[in-house]
């Protein structure tokens, strides 16, 4: 008897929620239909690009109703609402989709009128060195707040916390790092000069013969080379070859980041992302920015992927070590949410077409949904590095970059080159310099 009152009483508290969530759920929908909005904010003086479904209902995680086909926004005060995190620190490791990531974040600082650390000139806060915050102390801006730490250098974490005052969150990617290697070498034309070969074909075949060879172990221009993912998160190259001292630096840094993406998976790496600091969708739709032209790609056969991999072990280590964890992150967001009776059972009788392989796989089908409505508005055409100027024109012309629809305000900023979205924040830092004084 005393199991079955139970069992009863479960099931009334189970109804009650569903009857609960059910109502959120039509009241929400409802205010959506009577409150527009666009996908993206107002960035500066430029209208926001408008995609013809808004990619999530924007109120926060993790109460975000996956539903399509919806052009608009739903009021926040109506919801329970959680702090959207305006303070981070993002890892810029090299040829990882970086640019990407940092464009999306150049967008968010714009919109909130935040602060990027940066140096006096360039886009490096350190390269042969850690990072170290007194490298910032020949600035003019050495004493203002900042909020954003997201430019290349060589990671430390103590040393990026005293920049930004505050514990804050951190996150950074990584990627397969035969194709890191792959696309370094044909990124850069003088790489074939400074290895002495012709092609990366004879570089995989000297790293056969003599893997060991202090010109391939040699880095160009003192920072890029060999476990270049490696080396940006500042581990040191005496324990490359160590497999028990890189699985403990490893442990390291999965406790220093809140969150490790993966190029090879960057839309679910996204919804990880807004799920880390409570962004909405429109904060991460993006175009893919800084893409290797396709004559500048050689392929590799399997032999030589084995003999790149092996050279490379250090680099392999941390990339298998958080894609595990990658998995294991989308497993524990997928079952937080299954377990939610307003996205198993309203969210569910909602949608025709209902991805059943999770809830991260189904925002991530919305987001690509919206980076394709993105592109089919913003983008004429993919064109040479070379070919373009202004603020789109980025400094190496072996990459391709965007023809944008400029009759459509809000577009220019997806395209947007580093350098330009760099001279926007030097500005305001100096601004506020001189404002202050």
């Amino acid at each position: 008897m005393h199991r079955f009152s139970v069992s009863l009483n479960r099931r009334f508290i189970k109804w009650c929620l569903v009857v609960v969530f059910t109502f959120l759920a039509i009241l929400t929908i409802h205010r959506a239909f009577l409150l527009p909005a666009p996908i993206a904010d107002n960035i500066a003086d430029n209208k926001p690009v408008r995609l013809d479904s808004d990619l999530i209902m924007s109120f926060p995680f993790p109460y975000t109703i996956p539903i399509k086909n919806i052009d608009s926004n739903v009021n926040e005060s109506a919801i329970i609402s959680f702090e959207t995190h305006r303070k981070f620190a993002f890892m810029k490791n090299h040829k990882c989709g970086s640019s990407t990531i940092e464009n999306i974040i150049f967008r968010f600082a714009k919109k909130n009128n935040l602060n990027i650390v940066l140096p006096e000139s360039g886009n490096y806060l350190s390269t042969t060195e850690l990072f170290n915050h007194k490298s910032l102390a020949d600035t003019k801006w050495k004493d203002s707040p900042f909020d954003i730490f997201s430019l290349h250098n060589r990671w430390n974490r103590k040393e990026v916390m005293k920049v930004l005052e505050d514990e804050v969150p951190t996150f950074t990617i990584v990627r397969d790092p035969v194709d890191v290697f792959v696309s370094m070498f044909h990124y850069q034309d003088k790489f074939k000069e400074f290895y002495g070969v012709k092609d990366i074909h004879e570089m995989v075949l000297k790293m056969q013969e003599n893997p060991a060879s202090p010109q391939l172990n040699q880095r160009w221009m003192k920072y890029v080379g060999r476990n270049q993912i490696s080396w940006d998160l500042g581990l040191s190259p005496d324990i490359y070859d160590n497999e028990e001292a890189m699985k403990k630096e490893i442990e390291r840094l999965d406790h220093e980041f809140d969150l490790v993406m993966l190029a090879n998976r960057m839309d679910e790496s996204l919804v990880l992302l807004m799920h880390l600091m409570n962004w909405k969708g429109k904060d991460v739709v993006h175009l893919d920015l800084n893409r290797r032209k396709p004559d500048k790609s050689s392929p590799l056969n399997n032999e030589e992927i084995d003999v790149l991999s092996n050279w490379l072990a250090a680099d392999v280590q941390i990339f298998k070590y958080f894609s595990r964890r990658f998995d294991e992150r989308v497993a524990e967001l997928n079952e937080e949410h299954s377990s939610l009776d307003l996205f198993d059972s309203v969210v569910h009788s909602g949608l025709d077409d209902f991805d059943e392989s999770g809830y991260v796989n189904q925002l991530t089908q919305l987001l690509k949904e919206a980076n394709a409505q993105l592109y089919e508005q913003c983008v004429i055409q993919e064109v040479g590095n070379e070919k373009l100027s202004g603020v789109f024109k980025e400094t190496n012309d072996n990459i391709l970059g965007y023809v944008i629809n400029e009759e459509q305000e809000g577009c220019a900023f997806f395209a947007m080159s580093e350098p330009a979205f760099l001279k926007i924040f030097r500005n305001k830092l100096l601004s506020d310099v001189i404002k202050a004084s």
